[in-house]
């Protein structure tokens, strides 16, 4: 679902200021011109945005394997490449404060514009309320506040969409954005002491995580979370956690040791899908997806011709995730109400969803990106001291 930062010359090639720059655990792999991550992320996006299309409009999904939606396949693209590139980030990092600032400047000014869209003009447009009422409401503020920190648990407005077959949702994707916020604090510590232990450190978390999913989903009364309260569990699942964690650590792995795409590793990960399309069980389903997805992930992002790789050059696949969402509510309304086809209705949303996801990586994301990156150069001695308090634990 995030773009890779710039890399940076090692210490030997860029004189005495970077110095003080920890060498990685493992080579960072090539730059984004040399892989199609930027049209696997955007196509990902958008097959989320058409999953979610056919549901708001009639309630029905497109599911190419049992329990598993067009949408949640895209999901799991998301966090396998989200795991391979954020791992690199990490690397190329000074400390945790630099990694931490990186993430923040990548995932909170698009999420906060994003969030204010669907409160300010969404759902002041759609709220059957006055204007002042919706406005004097309190949702509407929990509303802004809870998505714009990536909470994600409120998800209505007063009086918006209560008509829609999906009544009252406003920006269902949103959920997503904490589980990805926790993967990036549990790779830090594994990152910092667990690679001194083991160099399969982010193959032996995703195995650990696999064998929870497994035992919670063949044991439902292993789930610590059953019993917690209700805030709680409206955050997270211990599902969602471990499967999720899964792709994204497998995605760390593939970065750490280099893996390199293979006609071998397509032909095991279409094996694998083939096994979850076949077959009903829901442990081999899942089994085959977390092999099958991140095997062919990784090899159509080196695929192509040349003049592909790398293409688009910019990320429009955050945007496109974080709007489609309260546009494809709203245009459905508009369309039912119009009597208009469902595929007049995902025609518009796509056009206004990517007109959106232009105007956020040109207007907000890549000006923060690079405003984050001028601010980190400019004060780099709170990395060197986070690294001098212990941070810096490479050989």
């Amino acid at each position: 679902m995030h773009k890779r930062d710039g890399t940076c010359r090692p210490a030997s090639f860029c004189g005495p200021q970077c110095a003080h720059r920890r060498e990685p655990y493992f080579p960072v792999p090539s730059s984004s011109a040399s892989n199609n991550f930027n049209l696997l992320r955007l196509l990902a996006a958008v097959a989320v945005l058409f999953n979610h299309g056919e549901f708001l409009y009639r309630l029905s999904l497109p599911v190419p394997f049992a329990g598993h939606s067009l949408g949640a396949v895209g999901v799991y693209v998301f966090f396998f490449i989200s795991g391979y590139l954020i791992a690199q980030s990490w690397e190329r990092s000074q400390g945790v404060l630099d990694f931490a600032a990186k993430r923040v400047g990548r995932i909170f000014p698009g999420l906060i514009v994003a969030t204010a869209f669907s409160v300010g003009v969404v759902g002041a447009a759609m709220t059957t309320l006055p204007q002042a009422a919706y406005w004097r409401h309190d949702t509407t503020w929990l509303n802004l506040i809870n998505n714009a920190f990536g909470i994600a648990t409120v998800q209505v407005l007063p009086g918006v969409f209560e008509h829609n077959p999906f009544a009252r949702a406003v920006n269902g994707s949103l959920w997503t954005i904490r589980y990805e916020l926790l993967m990036y604090a549990l790779l830090v510590p594994l990152a910092i002491w667990g690679i001194r232990r083991s160099r399969f450190i982010y193959l032996i978390s995703a195995a650990i995580l696999a064998l929870i999913w497994l035992t919670v989903a063949t044991r439902p009364g292993a789930d610590l979370l059953a019993t917690a309260p209700d805030w709680l569990r409206d955050m997270w699942s211990v599902k969602d956690i471990t499967a999720l964690g899964v792709y994204f650590f497998i995605g760390s792995a593939f970065a750490q040791h280099r893996v390199s795409s293979s006609g071998w590793m397509g032909g095991i990960g279409v094996l694998a899908l083939l096994l979850a399309a076949w077959t009903s069980h829901p442990s081999l389903i899942q089994l085959g997806l977390w092999l099958g997805v991140p095997c062919c992930t990784f090899c159509a992002a080196h695929l192509g011709a040349g003049w592909l790789r790398g293409r688009p050059h910019t990320d429009l696949s955050y945007g496109v995730y974080i709007y489609a969402f309260p546009i494809q509510q709203a245009l459905t309304q508009v369309c039912l109400a119009q009597g208009w086809s469902l595929g007049v209705c995902l025609v518009l949303s796509l056009a206004a969803t990517v007109c959106m996801a232009v105007v956020s990586w040109f207007g907000v994301e890549k000006p923060a990106i690079e405003w984050t990156r001028r601010s980190l150069r400019r004060h780099p001695r709170l990395t060197h001291h986070t690294l001098n308090n212990g941070v810096n634990i490479s050989p």
